[in-house]
């Protein structure tokens, strides 16, 4: 048996503090899974949960390999990925599994429960499929991509020859730790959110889309105008202002922490071109994503 008792013990002992703590503890785990453990780990919610989609934990909502992250250049196959996503939670309530995407990438699936609810899933993704060739012609066709190219990232992803039940082992106390937080969050009493508060949540899940204003005008049935005036008199900013923000919290965590090019994570958190990216990036920072991976990781 690979199983590590010691994990679940830290895990469970971890939550006798409070939720910002155990959080930091959750971000722990995730990077020694990514690290150490050399693991393509993300965690994705059913619809905007306040843990899973926690500043804390956000950068972790995304697939963070070169080959996805190409894919989601296209904005017809980013909104595939993400009904993907709904699937795979609908999979979910028959518990853990493996599975292939659309795209042609295997991962290990196992789901988070609130109770009786599976409100979202980790993925321990990024290994290559059988007849791989069949996935990405089918991409290339549908979405425009150069079939040369994108093979070349595909070659990227792993050969799956993980043992299942060594990673078992290790997603088990992350499950474990997310349900927990998960229950506390839940139990704290119910608070009606103004609609400011509302649009900063849906900003939040959806920040790595091209949403636009229309978009979040339909979510919540408001005009552009009010929506923005009651978002700025909030947040002292405009909604483009406050997107970007997260994008490049996001992008802050990749460049530390992935080894993903400076083009593929401003693809990976939302923006689509690489060259503003990289000039909002200094702006706000004083110095350039290179420059801020080099110093991230002294």
């Amino acid at each position: 048996m690979y199983f590590p008792y010691f994990l679940l013990y830290f895990s469970l002992f971890l939550f006798g503090g409070d939720i910002l703590e155990e959080l930091k503890h959750i971000k722990k785990y995730i990077l020694f899974l990514k690290q150490n453990q050399n693991l393509y780990v993300s965690i994705h919610s059913k619809n905007f949960d306040p843990i899973i989609n926690s500043s804390t934990l956000s950068p972790f909502n995304i697939h963070d390999n070169s080959y996805c992250t190409t894919i989601k250049t296209k904005n017809d196959a980013y909104k595939n990925c993400i009904n993907c996503q709904i699937k795979t939670i609908e999979k979910c309530n028959n518990g853990p599994f493996y599975g292939t995407c659309y795209a042609g990438v295997s991962e290990y699936v196992y789901p988070i429960f609130k109770k009786e609810e599976c409100v979202g899933f980790i993925s321990v993704s990024g290994y290559k499929a059988l007849n791989s060739d069949s996935y990405q012609k089918r991409i290339c066709e549908k979405y425009g991509f150069n079939f040369k190219e994108l093979k070349n990232f595909y070659s990227t992803l792993k050969e799956d020859e993980c043992n299942k039940e060594y990673i078992d082992t290790l997603i088990f106390p992350l499950c474990v730790m997310l349900e927990s937080a998960i229950s506390k969050h839940n139990d704290t009493p119910t608070v009606s959110y103004s609609l400011p508060i509302k649009i900063e949540q849906y900003l939040r899940q959806h920040r790595n889309q091209n949403i636009t204003s229309a978009d979040i005008c339909e979510a919540f049935s408001c005009s552009r105008s009010y929506m923005s005036t009651v978002f700025n008199k909030q947040y002292g900013k405009t909604i483009r202002e406050y997107i970007n923000e997260l994008r490049l919290k996001d992008a802050k965590s990749l460049l530390k922490y992935s080894e993903l090019n400076i083009t593929e994570i401003a693809f990976s958190v939302g923006f689509t071109d690489a060259n503003y990216f990289s000039n909002l990036f200094k702006k706000q920072n004083k110095i350039s994503p290179t420059q801020y991976r080099k110093k991230s990781r002294k």
